[in-house]
């Protein structure tokens, strides 16, 4: 879960609904006030996560000249979803952003970060024609192994279906306060994440969680999409472990890149050197030339 260190808005980014042939998205929206903008920036957040993750990235992202749109995937924050389980699979989800991409005229940038690295690779997969680059933001290739974390998730993942959500982020809020180095939140930022956890529709919080232990290693696949990506994570990020994410890097023939000074949310650690990562990547169309 990325932690916003402020609620304000960056200036030019506004809220707005992104209407598709799959239903009506939420989403962060920043368009450059000059010119004709060079394209479209796809952002998607992770678990327990919201556009609010890309807020500052978002701004950053405008003003390199890109139209920049931070989505919630369906029954996540303030965009609405079924109470149904069949309709929170990767397939479901990487549908939706294949949607979303149509709906903002196709050939988008697309960035997913966390969890939705996974949803982003599986709408590159179900439709490449859409998109030009796919970015995998402290992601990774599978599902996680560690045991501690996969017990963690399948904790969770039976409490969204047999609590009040409301009880489930107060145990788990509980739970994170005891981890090394945690830091308080401010107020607001505090009844924010709160508000934006219990807003969720808890059972497709608990499939989304349930698909972090059960996903399967599509890279081989993506590589052979035929859509340019990129693999970048923060210097201390803790997701995923580094060297599986080098790892996939590897498979899909490009070099991991690191975020200086960030952890798991380089989008609110390092906007500006993340946005600059994404552009340099976006208009690196001589390596693909020579190639």
């Amino acid at each position: 879960m990325s932690t916003p260190r402020t609620l304000t808005l960056p200036d030019g980014v506004h809220p707005e609904t992104l209407e598709t042939e799959r239903g009506a998205f939420a989403t962060l929206t920043a368009v450059p006030d000059i010119g004709t903008p060079l394209g479209t920036v796809l952002l998607v957040p992770g678990w327990t996560g919201s556009k609010e993750d890309f807020a500052p990235l978002v701004d950053h992202l405008c003003r390199y000249g890109w139209r920049t749109v931070a989505v919630d995937q369906r029954g996540q924050y303030e965009t609405t979803g079924p109470s149904d389980a069949s309709a929170y699979t990767l397939a479901e989800l990487g549908a939706d952003v294949v949607a979303m991409s149509k709906a903002l005229g196709g050939y988008s940038q697309l960035v997913g970060h966390s969890f939705g690295g996974l949803v982003a690779r599986e709408a590159v997969l179900i439709d490449p024609s859409v998109f030009s680059t796919i970015s995998l933001l402290c992601s990774g290739p599978a599902a996680f192994t560690d045991e501690a974390t996969l017990q963690s998730l399948q904790m969770l993942a039976f409490g969204l279906e047999n609590l009040p959500i409301g009880q489930v982020y107060d145990l788990k809020l509980e739970h994170d306060r005891q981890a090394p180095g945690y830091v308080a939140p401010a107020e607001d930022v505090a009844a924010f994440l709160r508000k934006r956890f219990t807003s969720n529709v808890p059972i497709s919080l608990a499939e989304i969680t349930r698909r972090l232990t059960d996903v399967e290693d599509k890279t081989d696949q993506l590589a052979k999409s035929g859509v340019r990506a990129q693999v970048l994570y923060g210097a201390a990020d803790d997701g995923w472990p580094i060297p599986i994410q080098q790892a996939m890097a590897a498979a899909l023939g490009v070099e991991a890149e690191v975020i200086p000074d960030a952890g798991h949310s380089p989008a609110i650690d390092q906007p500006a050197k993340t946005a600059r990562l994404l552009v340099d990547f976006f208009h690196d169309y001589p390596s693909l030339l020579t190639s």
